[in-house]
Formats: structure tokens, C-alpha cells, sequence
């Protein structure tokens, strides 16, 4: 039913229910979250979040304190890695002082940006839904609505352990999409010709670019 709700207007349900998993995580942040042990580990590997989803936690209200103190000790950990004092390489008895390239290195994270890895782990769970749900009538009509996946997570899906039992319904509702998109595209070339720029364009094919870009990339950030 999540899937189903998330069909309901333009654009790839799988980019609405990723979106809706990464705000609620980053809401959470701002509470009692920023405190918990995993959540806390998990930054540090990753010496805090994304550039993407760092900047959609500056714009969610009460934001300062969590990331003051995420970023508090992703600076910390810097100063570590950089230490002069600490250099990791060895040779025989004598020490040796660190090229950029240890410094590089020592820069790196550990792990992934948590957010990240709640985006991919969403995309992976719901696309396992939609391949057995796409077999419903329903929900092909629901799909095809909305204006199916976005490329990137059709291939997702598609490469989803299992796909062979939903691959036929899943593409035939797709071609169906692509198909239609296409001639609105045509005519918006069509009559953006200074020949044709009388004839009145209607609202799918005035939209019809921003649409096509929504299937090639996915579905804009807070879209």
C-alpha cells in the first residue's frame, strides 16, 4: 500500500519513498537520534554525511546543535589523521614522514554516508515489492500514471534477484510511457519550429522536457 500511495502523481515512485526515508531520517537527527551509539558510529566512518544530504539537514529547522556536533568530531578526527606526530609509515628501525599520498589516505572515510546507505537499502526493498506487486493489474495502472520508474531505478529493479517474474509487466508498461512521452516531445520540437509556433501547445507537451529529464535522472530533491 506505501508503494500504491506513492504512485499517486508524476514521477518514480521509488524516488518518492527514497526521498520520504531520508527526511524522516534527517527530522530524526535533530532529536535524540544524533546520540544514539550506532547512528554516532556510523557518522564518524563516514566523517559525517554527504555534500547532498549535509545540505538537506542545514535546511530542516532546529539543525544547528546535531550538526555542530557531528562536525565537531569529524574535525577532531582530522587533526588525528593529520598529526604529524602519528605517521603510519615504517621502515625497519627509522620512521618516515608521511607523503601526501598517506595524508590522502588517512583523509578517507570508512564507511558510507548513513544516509546514503538508508536511500540504497529503501530503493533495494521497495523494488523488491513492485516485482511482485506489478503483476496486479492495478498496480500497472497505478504505474503507468505516474509515469513509471526513473532510469536509474528501473535498472535497479531490474537487476533485483528474482526480476524474471515481473520483467515482462514492468517493461510493457514502461514502453507504454516511453511511448507516449515520446510523441509529446516531438510535437514540443515540433512547434518550438518558428514554422509551427502558432499552433498552440497543450499542457502535456509544454511539460513534456521536464518529464522526460524526470525519467532520465530521477526525481529532483524535494520534487
Amino acid at each position: 500500500m506505501e508503494l500504491r500511495g506513492a504512485m499517486d502523481g508524476w514521477g518514480c515512485p521509488l524516488c518518492r519513498l527514497v526521498a520520504k526515508a531520508e527526511m524522516t531520517y534527517l527530522d530524526s537527527l535533530n532529536y535524540e537520534r544524533v546520540l544514539d551509539f550506532n547512528t554516532w558510529d556510523a557518522l564518524q566512518a563516514s566523517r559525517g554525511m554527504c555534500e547532498p544530504h549535509s545540505r538537506a539537514w542545514e535546511r530542516l529547522s532546529g539543525c544547528a546543535l546535531g550538526l555542530a556536533m557531528v562536525n565537531r568530531v569529524v574535525l577532531l578526527n582530522l587533526q588525528r589523521a593529520t598529526d604529524p606526530k602519528k605517521s603510519p609509515a615504517k621502515s625497519g628501525l627509522f620512521r618516515r614522514a608521511a607523503t601526501p599520498a598517506h595524508l590522502a589516505e588517512a583523509l578517507e572515510s570508512s564507511g558510507e554516508c548513513p544516509a546514503c546507505t538508508l536511500a540504497a537499502d529503501t530503493a533495494t526493498r521497495f523494488a523488491d515489492v513492485l516485482l511482485k506487486d506489478i503483476r496486479e493489474s492495478e498496480s500497472q495502472a497505478l504505474l503507468r500514471e505516474s509515469g513509471g520508474l526513473c532510469l536509474p531505478h528501473l535498472r535497479l529493479t531490474l537487476a533485483r534477484p528474482g526480476a524474471r517474474r515481473g520483467e515482462s509487466d514492468l517493461i510493457a508498461v514502461h514502453r507504454e510511457v516511453w511511448a507516449a512521452l515520446m510523441a509529446e516531445l516531438e510535437e514540443f520540437i515540433r512547434k518550438n519550429d518558428y514554422r509551427f509556433q502558432g499552433e498552440k501547445m497543450t499542457p502535456g507537451e509544454s511539460t513534456s522536457w521536464r518529464r522526460a529529464l524526470d525519467i532520465s535522472v530521477g526525481l529532483k530533491r524535494g520534487a
